[in-house]
């Protein structure tokens, strides 16, 4: 069953840590899922170079359209990958903010086929480990995947490893009540005490503080479904975008510095796409988190 959106999400358990990765691969990424599928009608590029690395646990996902919304939810561990952009599509006359999410792994069935199937999300299979206890925090990912040989088998593998480290941050600064205050914080941390300064352009910087303002984060997809024909082909390509709408959410700047390792994996290359590599983490939030996911709007259809 691939119950429809609106969603809304509860009881979410999310930390998310700030790694640089290369702004060039992130670029030709970007360049390549949006706008040489779209043949320009949809540009996209990387803000900053920086991704967000979230391991969250949403407590119960429901489906907020009748008859499904009495028929229970689901549980949902996941690990993401955020990555800020800038885009540029048909329905507006400049670009706006936005999220890109080129990789997002969990080992719940039902939410993955609904993730891909209803908005385009690139789910794949994969446990996430969260800290259990005393010592050192560590945040673990295996993924159901393989690297590229004509003998090979799918199986699970180690692919990212968080874990703290003793070293104490300064000036980890005071709790956050609402997304404008988390964003304002991990821009004066990351980059600049500017946004402006971030974005770089006055219209993208509009986008997103109206979308701050009202408590929204927009997503942005490549939703499509491999022909029955033609195997190397597209039976539907679509641009797809959602919002989040943040009904509550606290959270805080973790004290300590984390370190990042990363493993190669051909079946998910997010060191040869993203760049992303071993590295220490001096960023990363723990948050609560009651948001509900949009039912979501086409911006551009191959069909069309």
């Amino acid at each position: 069953m691939t119950p429809p959106a609106p969603f809304d999400s509860r009881d979410t358990s999310l930390f998310g840590f700030w790694a640089e990765v290369d702004r060039d691969r992130a670029a030709a990424l970007c360049t390549r899922v949006f706008d040489q599928t779209t043949n320009g009608a949809v540009s996209c590029r990387p803000i900053g170079q920086h991704v967000m690395l979230s391991w969250g646990k949403i407590g119960r996902v429901l489906s907020m359209t009748p008859p499904y919304d009495a028929r229970g939810g689901v549980t949902e561990p996941q690990v993401a990958v955020w990555l800020p952009v800038a885009i540029k599509d048909p329905s507006r006359d400049h670009e706006w903010f936005a999220m890109f999410i080129p990789y997002i792994w969990l080992d719940n069935a039902m939410s993955l086929a609904s993730g891909r199937e209803l908005f385009g999300y690139p789910k794949a299979w994969g446990v996430p480990t969260f800290p259990s206890g005393g010592g050192p925090q560590k945040w673990t990912l295996d993924v159901f995947g393989l690297d590229y040989t004509p003998g090979a088998l799918a199986a699970m593998h180690p692919l990212m490893e968080i874990e703290e480290t003793g070293d104490l941050l300064d000036g980890v600064g005071a709790d956050l009540s609402s997304l404008a205050d988390v964003a304002r914080h991990t821009v004066g941390k990351l980059f600049h005490p500017s946004v402006g300064h971030l974005l770089g352009d006055v219209e993208v910087t509009a986008s997103l503080t109206r979308d701050l303002l009202a408590e929204k984060m927009p997503n942005i997809f490549l939703k499509q479904v491999r022909d029955v024909g033609d195997g190397l082909g597209a039976a539907l390509q679509q641009v797809t975008a959602l919002d989040y709408k943040v009904i509550r959410i606290s959270s805080s700047m973790l004290i300590k510095e984390h370190k990042l390792t990363v493993n190669h994996l051909d079946s998910h290359p997010i060191i040869d796409e993203l760049g992303l590599k071993d590295q220490t983490l001096g960023v990363a939030y723990s948050a609560s988190v009651h948001f509900e996911v949009g039912a979501g709007r086409v911006l551009w259809d191959a069909m069309a």
